[in-house]
Order: structure tokens, then sequence, then C-alpha cells
């Protein structure tokens, strides 16, 4: 009786309890795609934003988040839209922002308009929270890629690398 009472018992102290998220850091409005940037001391979340109501993604805008005990967070709105770049036509999609210099760059993948092919746009600002202006006024890679990281090495050079479906980069 006692044997059968201790494996009665055992597969609740083997099987942990369920997780769940005790602090989700957006909760009103739907974004995809978080890239975290640390400065001075706080992160810096950079999102897409999908619209609400819609059954496809339908996203024309960026957002930013900060904390600096990663509990409280920031909402600073939308510096970045699609419309900052001119030549930009729809789907504003994952990107990532680095500071260099004392200037943020924030690298997106968009829709060119004239094409509808992907891009890599770079937007800049003086600030991690924005405004982001077009910092090239044209796309800075073109042919249907998508998906912009940066990664700066203990040497300070900065790689952009990037792809669909290979990978590709640059100094």
């Amino acid at each position: 009786m006692i044997l059968i009472l201790a494996f009665a018992v055992l597969p609740a102290a083997v099987h942990p309890t369920a997780a769940r998220a005790d602090n989700p850091i957006v909760q009103h409005v739907y974004t995809a795609d978080p890239a975290p940037l640390v400065y001075n001391g706080r992160v810096y979340l950079y999102t897409g934003h999908d619209e609400d109501g819609s059954t496809s993604f339908v996203m024309k805008d960026w957002r930013v988040w900060s904390s600096d005990d990663m509990v409280n967070w920031t909402d600073h709105g939308s510096p970045l839209s699609l419309n900052t770049f001119s030549w930009a036509g729809a789907n504003a999609w994952a990107g990532q922002a680095v500071e260099r210099g004392g200037k943020f760059y924030w690298y997106v993948p968009v829709s060119v308009r004239a094409t509808g092919q992907f891009a890599i746009g770079v937007a800049v600002a003086d600030s991690p929270t924005g405004p982001f202006r077009d910092a090239l006024g044209h796309p800075l890679v073109e042919n249907s890629e998508i998906d912009p990281t940066v990664f700066i090495d203990d040497d300070g050079q900065a790689y952009l690398y990037w792809g669909n479906p290979n990978l590709w980069y640059v100094k």
C-alpha cells in the first residue's frame, strides 16, 4: 500500500507546473519581431507593429519601448513608419537598431513602391526613441532581401547581415 501511494505522489513531484507570462511587455497593440538595444543602462525594444482587425499582416510602422529594470516599460510610440521612406510602399517588417558615434541607425526591410520587391532601408536619429529619418533617400540593399541584423565586433568593426533565403553580409 505504501508503494502504491509513493507512485501516486511521484508524478506530481516530477512534472513542473505550466509556465506563464508574469510580465508581458506589450499588452495593448500587436507587435512582431522584437529587437533589443542596450544603451546607457536602459534596454530599448524595437518592434514591428501589426494593425488590429486584419486576418493578415498589415504593418505600416515600427514602435519602441524602453525599461531600466525589465519590469516597468515605457511606450515611446511610433518614431518610424513607411512614410519615412519616400520610396517605400508596404510591409514594415523585422528590423534592428544600433548606436554608432552618438547616432542611432535602424535597419528595416520594406517593399519598394516601384517594384513591390523587398529592400532594406536605414533610418537615423539623434535619440534611441527617434524621431528617425531616411538616412539615404533610397534602399541600402535591394534584391528582395529581408531580416537585417548588425554585429559590432570587439575591434569596433560593424557588419550588416541579411538574407532570404541566403545569408549575406557587408562591412
